[in-house]
């Protein structure tokens, strides 16, 4: 960018006269403004960090206009690097713009996490400082950054790892800087971890024989309150229980309630001739040091005693509440206090989780959750996060999970609840690995692995997820590398596991991978659920397909046989199974050159006939690439390989070779049946053909009777606080006749959104669409109703769409697809689900009023009778010959 155009857009450099080469890049001074690290040499000499500004930001650094002005034409990495050295936000644009001229590198990768940390995007610098160390893996100035990136994202222990490694390469002054700072993140991290450990330890010393006091300051760790509990439970008679009434005062003290201190005067009082046993029995349990025959006398003992506050705890501690829930529930409603509230929210959602029920508790813990914050109640308040935070990733509701995980994981670093905290970690870690974001996972996982380096469990835990994000990439000998490492624990793999080792195992086989296999499963295969037992069946089928055909095919059908009677559009585990079985036995197919039959498991697993001509049929697995074509005439066509060695990038352009496309050139138009991971990809066929997504599961396209409506959602009121810019005022043209509806303002709030869809026959959105990168989804933006303002997939797939309309997105990103394995995640598949005959959107950002130029002429060519695929060809070469749209313009694809 130059710098006269830097002027025009409002950024008003202040120019020095005459500088030498080193004030160029500030290289003179004696301490740098900027902590990350640049590739560019002249601006990479060591100075220990320049003090920073304890109040308001102080003014920007002059730019030597002179000589940028030369480095903009000649050198545009060391033009990026002028502008970096500043640690300015507002040089970070100009700063990428010039980076972009340069060829893919490392040095280009790390400077571009330079810009993305001086801007405060830090998992964005983390991916960047990913792609250098993959290129060059011993980068330093890489190695650096992506220690910063860590800290930033609060992975401490990560970062120091990273530093150690930096300061390994013995860099003058930089290794001693790597050094300390590697010691300061992990003596913090092992310091607060090591706080928690004692908080936890003086609780359970409460259970011990001889009476203790709690050091100064435990009653604020939020999981005092639960030790607490339990101390009061154990307490062998009145004097030990009345020694714990200063410890219940303290936590009355930081609660609304004040329950407590009564509740101990309460137990004091009783008979402990009855008690004392109980207690004593109730102590061991906690310790879980009561023996196992001892267990069911203990509970029945409880249940005939009036010692109900150690029977609430003991239900819990033996997971034996379902069978006495209503008992449970009344006992907690008669302490009056709210704690025991949200358990039994807690243990009626785990109820309803067991017995398949996950949105309904969902709905139960959504509810419950409406009684925080408060004071005193943090622990448990917190846990329900948790318990959400499962059932989203459960539910493959990636957005809802990752926002609780990370809420949850914000609240229990505040307090300090270093068990939580892992226990958020993890989820954070899962919702990465889900929506295959590569750099956030691994950096979770190691994050979670580093809290606890010699557990056995954790290590086979981490080290298993780990080998399957390196499986995605297809960085196979890392794959087998850490699957190996998992093994090498002697504990099981677990269900998971057993699914990336019988890939892994097909690329890389080793001589005990069928036993590990069988153990990994034979110990899984307690208390599974019907979707989850098909899945076992097909991770052993799909193992077997690469050396026996005939016995993986069995294991397959056998998996889909399975998971078919229990409902996979209810039981997302049966839906997995049955598709991933699929993918199996479509791709073995393909292999033996059994190109019909391939078609033929498509059709069966769609369950609809396909097009009979014009069909293109694509599904990838890993390293392996199917694609099926039927021609203008019938004439069919098939090409199988398995040489893939990098993960497909989010353009397919190039995937179909031109001896599949020449049948297909002769066709009007052309389906394409897209397996996941493929669906809803741009570019799979070239832009001078007209196709379409194949998204319905039924043999027609759906119809209606309802008279036309047009539905508009335009011009919407966006949320306060957000970021993003309200856009040009747009109206999309009116047909003669039209009755129209509009939401428009404040008006267009995703439950009136939804209300309105109902009936339309056509709908038009005209507003934000966002990419979510940390879950992989997007939606529309709309205007806020009671703190919400997102129309997301899982809302428009609930809805039903009576009048079959045709739906226009006109927002960024409104036509990506989450990567999934098993079925299409996008808005445009949810539109479809819910009864639209058609969706025409973009996977990328658009230009408001270009978008909607465009999308209105793709709608005009339609009403003239055009077909939509026809439409959308037409309208877009016509843009692309008059050089218009950009490159956004190959990103609209429709689905049918």
């Amino acid at each position: 960018m130059s710098v006269l155009l830097l002027l025009v857009m409002g950024v008003w450099p202040r120019s020095t006269p005459s500088p030498g080469q080193g004030a160029v890049w500030l290289a003179d001074r004696p301490q740098r403004l900027l902590d990350g690290r640049l590739s560019y040499r002249d601006a990479d000499r060591y100075r220990p960090p320049a003090s920073k500004t304890m109040g308001s930001d102080r003014g920007a650094e002059r730019l030597p206009l002179e000589e940028l002005a030369r480095l903009e034409k000649a050198d545009p990495q060391g033009a990026a690097a002028v502008y970096l050295v500043r640690n300015d936000k507002d040089f970070t644009k100009q700063a990428i713009q010039h980076l972009k001229e340069l060829p893919p590198s490392a040095d280009r990768d790390n400077d571009s996490a330079v810009a993305k940390l001086v801007s405060g995007e830090f998992l964005e610098a983390l991916r960047h400082t990913d792609a250098a160390l993959a290129k060059q893996s011993r980068h330093p100035q890489a190695m650096w950054n992506q220690g910063l990136a860590l800290e930033e994202l609060k992975l401490p222990l990560t970062a120091a790892r990273a530093f150690r490694q930096m300061a390994a390469l013995a860099e003058e002054g930089w290794a001693q800087e790597a050094t300390q700072r590697a010691e300061s993140l992990q003596g913090d991290a092992t310091q607060r971890h090591a706080r928690w450990d004692e908080a936890v330890a003086a609780g359970k010393a409460l259970l011990d024989p001889a009476p203790v006091s709690p050091p100064e300051g435990f009653s604020q760790f939020y999981i005092a309150r639960l030790l607490f509990y339990d101390a009061v439970r154990a307490a062998p008679d009145r004097e030990r229980a009345l020694a714990l009434v200063p410890l219940a005062q303290e936590l009355d003290a930081r609660s609304e309630a004040g329950v407590l201190e009564a509740y101990v005067r309460r137990v004091a009082d009783a008979d402990f001739s009855r008690r004392a046993p109980l207690a004593q029995d109730y102590a061991a349990l906690v310790r879980k040091q009561l023996p196992a025959e001892r267990r069911q006398p203990f509970l029945t003992e409880l249940l005939a005693s009036d010692e109900e506050d150690i029977l609430l705890g003991a239900l819990v501690l033996m997971d034996a509440v379902g069978p006495h829930l209503a008992r449970f529930e009344a006992m907690a409603s008669a302490t009056g206090d709210r704690w025991f509230q949200l358990l039994v929210a807690q243990v009626r959602a785990t109820v309803e989780e067991r017995a398949g029920r996950k949105e309904q508790a969902v709905q139960l813990l959504v509810q419950a959750r409406q009684l925080c914050p408060a004071p005193g109640l943090e622990y448990r308040c917190i846990f329900l996060r948790r318990e959400l935070s499962g059932l989203y990733i459960q539910l493959y509701q990636f957005d809802a999970a990752r926002d609780q995980a990370t809420e949850g994981w914000q609240e229990a670093r505040a307090g300090n609840e270093w068990a939580l905290e892992r226990d958020f970690l993890w989820d954070l870690a899962q919702v990465a690995r889900f929506v295959n974001d590569a750099s956030l996972a691994r950096a979770y996982f190691t994050e979670f692995l580093a809290g606890a380096p010699d557990d056995l469990e954790t290590v086979r835990r981490v080290r298993q997820h780990l080998a399957d994000i390196a499986l995605h990439q297809l960085r196979v000998e890392e794959a087998r590398a850490e699957i190996d490492a998992a093994l090498a624990t002697g504990l099981p793999l677990s269900f998971s596991g057993a699914l990336t080792l019988a890939d892994i195992s097909r690329m890389r086989p080793a001589p005990d991978d069928e036993a590990a296999l069988r153990r990994a499963l034979n110990e899984a295969m307690h208390g599974l659920g019907p979707g989850e037992k098909a899945i076992a069946t097909h991770v052993l089928g799909r193992f077997f397909i690469e050396r026996d055909a005939g016995q993986g095919r069995s294991l397959l059908w056998k998996a889909i046989e399975e998971a078919e009677p229990h409902g996979p559009e209810e039981d997302l585990a049966a839906r997995r199974a049955r598709a991933y079985s699929f993918t199996s036995l479509i791709l073995e197919a393909g292999r033996r050159g059994a190109f019909d039959e391939a078609l033929e498991l498509v059709a069966r697993e769609r369950g609809q006939v396909l097009p009979p001509q014009c069909l293109l049929v694509a599904a990838v697995d890993s390293e392996r690439t199917l694609l099926v074509v039927r021609g203008a005439a019938g004439d069919q066509l098939g090409h199988y390989d398995a040489l893939r060695r990098e993960p497909l990038g989010p353009q397919l352009d190039g995937l179909v070779p031109e001896v599949l496309l020449a049948p297909l050139r002769a066709c009007t138009r052309v389906q394409v049946i897209a397996r996941p991971p493929l669906h809803g990809r741009p570019g799979l066929l070239p832009p001078d053909m007209a196709w379409s997504y194949l998204t319905r599961l039924s043999e027609r396209s759906p119809t209606t009777t309802l008279r036309p409506v047009r539905l508009v959602v335009t011009n919407v009121e966006l949320p306060s606080g957000t970021p993003l810019r309200r856009l040009n005022t747009w109206t999309p043209a009116r047909v003669l006749g039209e009755q129209r509806d509009t939401l428009a303002g404040a008006e267009a709030t995703p439950t009136r959104v939804l209300a309105a869809m109902k009936n339309a026959t056509e709908i038009d959105f005209f507003t934000h669409g966002v990419l979510n990168r940390y879950s992989d989804a997007s939606y529309l933006l709309l205007a806020s109703e009671q703190g919400r303002s997102e129309l997301r997939a899982p809302r428009v797939r609930a809805a039903r769409l009576s009048g079959a309309p045709f739906v226009v997105l006109a927002a960024c990103h409104a036509a990506h697809t989450a990567y999934a394995l098993h079925e299409p995640l996008s808005l445009p598949a949810a539109f479809i689900e819910a009864g639209a005959r058609g969706v025409l959107a973009a996977t990328v950002e658009i230009l408001d009023l270009e978008a909607g130029t465009f999308f209105d002429a793709v709608r005009e060519r339609m009403r003239s009778g055009v077909d939509p695929a026809i439409a959308l060809r037409d309208e877009r070469m016509r843009w692309l010959a008059e050089g218009r749209g950009g490159s956004w313009i190959h990103s609209v694809l429709l689905f049918d």
